[in-house]
């Protein structure tokens, strides 16, 4: 009997995935829990592994398509399915795998203008035909049973093929000047990863009311309490690296305790207030961003939190990461620090409430009982949804995170 291959729902928002790869093509033999396709969802990039031993039978969805979570995109038989492929279970497991799964694909029909054929588009490949005002009818798809895939337009774009008929903006009576680029520069596909992170930060940016607060934190006292407790971690030979990033994390930790209105999630309307600290840590890649999450940060003491934020920051560096540490966060961390940027706006990542925002530290000169002191004080910004608080209780939080770092015995007790 037949076995469906879905789409796996990899975090609580994960309403779809998109196919990268099929690690295995039709009539080749597979293992239960041997990954079968690459699908990207919410920045991270996973395998989908095999549901059960068999034969891939077919593919459903082909790479590029978008699907919903919980419908096929392949089908697992055995080998006399396999080597028949007019077996009745066969034809019915596909048959309702490809009814099951025809509105998500809503595959689109339409007839040539100068034959009765038909031409087979999937809906992403249509959706980048209209951005690029590409005549579908002039394609030749290269899928299965010739039907076109969004490398099939992007292909005949690049290839300077002729587009359709201007569109006319009836308000103004204007043509919409599309944008093409010069014919001697070369488009360049973003890639899935980037795909991803654009949909993600275009999402957030339109479904969140987004205001960021600014300040400093004063951090003398902080720097002195690293470097005395560094000697001593030293002296003690503890397999422990108490950066600046792992304090603020503590701080931080320590502040959506005090201030849980922050810890919280906004979904569908409806606000999931957490006890637990699900610290999300923003960790640049040379293909994009991902954010690795310590889970349970608020019961681990400032040593375990640090080998915690290293583990999983050296993981998502490696790609070795598995997706359950790259969802579930209820607040986010974003350092820029390294990059000498003193304050930015980072952007939330939904459905989290907030995300700090941390610069350099900088010099300054104050007077203090008429004696010149230089001072090193810290840049944070915290960008939070206007939907779920206010500015008031936002600059609370904030203001403890600032109490923690200026007291940073605090951190240890």
């Amino acid at each position: 009997m037949s076995t469906a291959i879905v789409m796996p729902k990899l975090g609580m928002t994960m309403k779809e995935g998109t196919i990268v790869e099929w690690l295995k093509q039709p009539g080749e033999s597979v293992s239960e829990g041997e990954g079968v396709a690459v699908i990207s969802s919410e920045k991270l990039t996973s395998e989908v592994e095999a549901p059960t031993d068999g034969v891939l039978l077919t593919i459903i969805e082909e790479v590029d398509n978008e699907v919903e979570v919980g419908k096929p995109i392949g089908i697992i038989g055995n080998e006399k399915e396999a080597e028949s492929e007019s077996s009745q279970d066969v034809r019915e497991g596909k048959d309702a795998a490809l009814e099951e799964n025809a509105p998500a694909r809503q595959e689109a029909e339409v007839k040539r203008k100068d034959t009765n054929k038909r031409i087979r588009i999937s809906p992403a490949a249509r959706k980048l035909a209209q951005q690029l005002r590409v005549d579908t009818q002039k394609v030749t798809g290269t899928g299965p049973n010739n039907r076109i895939t969004r490398r099939d337009i992007q292909a005949f774009a690049d290839m300077g093929g002729e587009v359709t008929e201007p569109k006319v903006d009836q308000e103004t009576n204007t043509i919409v000047q599309p944008n093409v680029q010069p014919p001697d520069v070369k488009g360049e596909k973003l890639s899935v990863m980037r795909q991803t992170i654009a949909k993600r930060m275009q999402q957030s940016l339109s479904t969140t009311a987004q205001l960021t607060l600014h300040r400093k934190a004063e951090i003398n006292a902080l720097l002195d309490f690293q470097k005395d407790i560094k000697k001593q971690v030293m002296e003690s030979e503890l397999d422990v690296r108490l950066t600046l990033t792992v304090l603020i994390a503590r701080a931080v930790t320590l502040s959506l305790r005090d201030k849980s209105f922050m810890n919280a999630h906004l979904i569908d309307g409806k606000l999931y207030l957490f006890d637990e600290v699900h610290l999300g840590i923003a960790t640049s890649l040379d293909a994009g961003l991902v954010v690795p999450v310590v889970k349970n940060a608020e019961r681990l003491p400032l040593g375990e939190l640090a080998k915690a934020i290293s583990s999983v920051t050296e993981k998502a560096r490696n790609g070795q990461l598995p997706g359950y540490e790259l969802t579930g966060s209820t607040f986010t961390i974003s350092n820029l620090g390294q990059q000498g940027i003193e304050y930015f706006t980072p952007v939330l990542n939904t459905p989290e409430t907030g995300i700090l925002g941390v610069g350099t530290f900088i010099e300054e000169v104050t007077l203090e009982n008429e004696n010149v002191k230089t001072v090193k004080k810290l840049p944070l910004s915290l960008t939070f949804d206007h939907q779920v608080l206010d500015g008031a209780p936002a600059g609370d939080f904030l203001n403890r995170v600032v109490y923690y770092l200026e007291h940073p015995y605090l951190l240890v007790l």
